[in-house]
């Protein structure tokens, strides 16, 4: 009898809508785990797998072949919008502290030439400096920071950046500081994203659509609607805009319950073919960041 029951159950999820899905894995995000910071610590793939225990069986069977793939643990990013950017904003900083010592100082001052350089993007998309500037201070100074100590003498390690992306806006003087950084990292990134969108228009003619009337959009339009508000969540056209903007190279593995046997997963290759790709976990609606074990 059960295993009829979870028959019918894998027939239906088939029959699903994307919207339908969607929905499903919201409400599986909201009962498992209510409370989730902005970014979480590293967790191990069978925490993922709990959340599913009482849902498909369709998910359980491509979180144990991620694990099997070599995908050892996840970090949980908050679900409000924005999930997609910040995941990308944290990977791309730890990958960077992740640097072998003797190339470090050189890899940050590389990063820091290609931030110099979007942000006069950024200008030349039509947004005023002054709207730039504090946005890309803070992301400026957490890169510094990996090599210039602050004014506490501590430089960036991964459990200060994890830090500084759970700080609240309460407390000391300093979580008060810290907590400031990643709206803002968050908010470049967007800027970073309509830039690319705007500067390069012709290039994404055609592939700009209005998600809710499959409508054919100008640049201009989607970024209004699409980019630019905080807490909209980023489609295939934003991640690659992005891509494009940060030279980076990334993967994102959809979890999204359709088949048993593998998971899909969609590459972005606009960094060096010899840079390891950033990899992102998607479940409809949610982007997390998932992480491989070295020796896979």
């Amino acid at each position: 009898m059960a295993s009829e029951q979870e028959a019918s159950t894998e027939r239906q999820l088939k029959d699903y809508s994307v919207s339908e899905v969607y929905d499903l894995n919201q409400k599986l995000l909201n009962e498992s785990i209510p409370d989730v910071p902005p970014v979480s610590e590293l967790a191990p793939m069978s925490a993922l797998r709990a959340e599913y225990e009482r849902g498909s069986q369709l998910f359980l069977s491509q979180i144990d072949w991620l694990a099997g793939q070599g995908y050892t643990h996840f970090r949980r990013a908050k679900g409000d919008g924005d999930c997609f950017y910040r995941s990308v904003a944290f990977a791309y900083i730890e990958r960077l502290l992740s640097t072998p010592q003797p190339e470090l100082e050189s890899a940050v001052t590389i990063t820091l030439s290609l931030l110099t350089a979007t942000k006069e993007n950024i200008i030349n998309a039509g947004t005023q400096a002054i709207v730039v500037d504090d946005a890309f201070e803070e992301f400026e100074n957490l890169i510094k920071n990996i090599i210039i100590p602050d004014a506490e003498q501590r430089t960036l390690t991964s459990s200060r950046l994890l830090e500084i992306f759970q700080a609240k806006a309460s407390g000391n003087n300093y979580a008060i500081e810290d907590a400031s950084i990643p709206p803002n990292v968050v908010f470049y990134l967007r800027l970073l994203t309509r830039a690319q969108l705007k500067n390069n228009a012709k290039s994404y003619d055609g592939f700009l659509y209005d998600a809710d009337t499959g409508m054919p959009l100008d640049s201009e339009t989607f970024c209004n609607k699409y980019v630019d508000p905080i807490g909209v969540e980023a489609d295939h056209m934003q991640m690659t805009a992005l891509c494009r903007e940060l030279k980076l190279n990334l993967d994102v593995a959809y979890l999204d319950g359709r088949r048993a046997d593998s998971v899909d997963f969609v590459q972005f290759r606009e960094g060096l073919e010899s840079q390891k790709p950033l990899t992102l976990l998607y479940r409809p609606g949610h982007y997390d960041i998932l992480v491989k074990d070295e020796k896979s």
